[in-house]
């Protein structure tokens, strides 16, 4: 066993949870009720990690080997033991090795190590300016959509901005996986770019209708 490693509950999904973003959860398959039964009892802490293949519900899964441990910080019970969670990405880990798969996966993981660079601070202005004029354009007359608060460190920024939109689950596990921040965000820069040159192409075609909000996870 390697020093850093630890033993974590594994949540297979078809998304991808990024740090400090949050991710709703509605708990019904019986195997998840009782890890998170047991979650709660200890750290409150599980790994969410895409799917690579297999199916969220009903059958195994096999994760990607580059996840987030999420933290439960709201829980809400349900009749016949269902449960609506609320959790927030903490830190991103490498799962070593599966070393339990029922009634649900455990793996043993370690920290993701950090980019010893320092993020560079200009492509963080220019990730933020353009989700801003991003999100003004997807606004329109909306007046409903939340104002959104960008975060002012550039690591967070990337997570954050990667987390808000509305790309495929593949480029999202592309993009946790980056251990450079600046690469992140240059990777970033041309997909905003190119999603608000797709959005005002839609927008020039009619309405958008439907927009919703944008997703927490």
């Amino acid at each position: 066993m390697i020093e850093d490693e630890r033993s974590l509950p594994l949540f297979p999904l078809n998304s991808v949870l990024f740090p400090g973003t949050i991710l709703p959860l509605h708990v019904f398959e019986e195997r998840y009720k009782l890890m998170i039964g047991t979650c709660l009892v200890t750290d409150r802490t599980f790994g969410v990690a895409l799917i690579k293949e297999g199916e969220e519900v009903g059958g195994p899964a096999v994760p990607f080997e580059i996840g987030t441990e999420a933290r439960i910080v709201e829980v809400e019970r349900l009749p016949g033991g269902r449960m609506n969670l609320v959790a927030i990405g903490g830190s991103r880990f490498r799962l070593r090795r599966v070393v339990q798969r029922e009634p649900f996966l455990v793996g043993f993981v370690s920290p993701l190590a950090a980019s010893a660079e320092s993020p560079d601070l200009m492509l963080a202005a220019q990730v933020a300016e353009r989700f801003r004029a991003y999100l003004l354009d997807l606004r329109g007359n909306e007046t409903t959509m939340p104002a959104v608060e960008l975060a002012d460190d550039a690591e967070s920024l990337s997570f954050q901005v990667a987390s808000a939109l509305r790309i495929a689950a593949p480029l999202r596990q592309e993009l946790l996986e980056l251990g450079s921040t600046s690469e992140r965000l240059r990777r970033l820069v041309a997909i905003v770019r190119r999603e608000h040159d797709l959005l005002r192409l839609l927008s020039e075609a009619g309405p958008i209708r439907n927009i919703g909000p944008f997703s927490a996870n």
